[in-house]
């Protein structure tokens, strides 16, 4: 008795996330609001920060020459934007981080999107990440139609 076995020939794709994600237009777009959003917060605290590094060059440079009321004088500012300086850059990256997050969030479902699309269009079985594999040949990757994909969303 011979069995018979139907074998259905599997469409793999693979694609690229991390290529597809650096080349859409959408990502330029998120770095220049958040550059927008975040500038003058982060010029603020790199004046902060390099006041806080010029008292300190300061006060090791002349430190010598100083009267005991100017070195108090000194220490005290350098205290105080350190104070100000350490919870404010703590804030303001984990803010920034946050944001990045949401915003990279909102094009890895995107991209996800895209993928489904084509996985359905194309009738793909499977489609991998390339990072993921270990091999593939460059006709599986749909990374290219992928960015093209993207780059049409809103």
């Amino acid at each position: 008795m011979a069995g018979s076995v139907t074998a259905k020939e599997m469409k793999i794709g693979v694609v690229n996330v991390r290529a597809v994600f650096s080349q859409i237009p959408q990502t330029a777009k998120i770095q220049e609001a958040l550059k927008t959003e975040f500038g003058a917060k982060f010029a603020e605290m790199q004046k902060l920060e390099n006041d806080l590094k010029f008292n300190i060059e300061k006060f090791k440079r002349d430190g010598s020459t100083m009267s005991e009321a100017q070195k108090k004088e000194l220490q005290t500012s350098i205290e105080k934007q350190q104070q100000q300086y350490e919870p404010m850059a703590r804030s303001l990256e984990e803010s920034y981080r946050q944001r990045q997050g949401e915003e990279n969030n909102k094009i890895g479902a995107l991209i996800k999107t895209a993928i489904e699309g084509i996985a359905a269009k194309d009738q793909y079985d499977v489609i991998l990440n390339a990072e993921a594999a270990v091999f593939a040949k460059p006709e599986f990757d749909i990374s290219s139609a992928v960015v093209t994909q993207v780059s049409k969303a809103k």
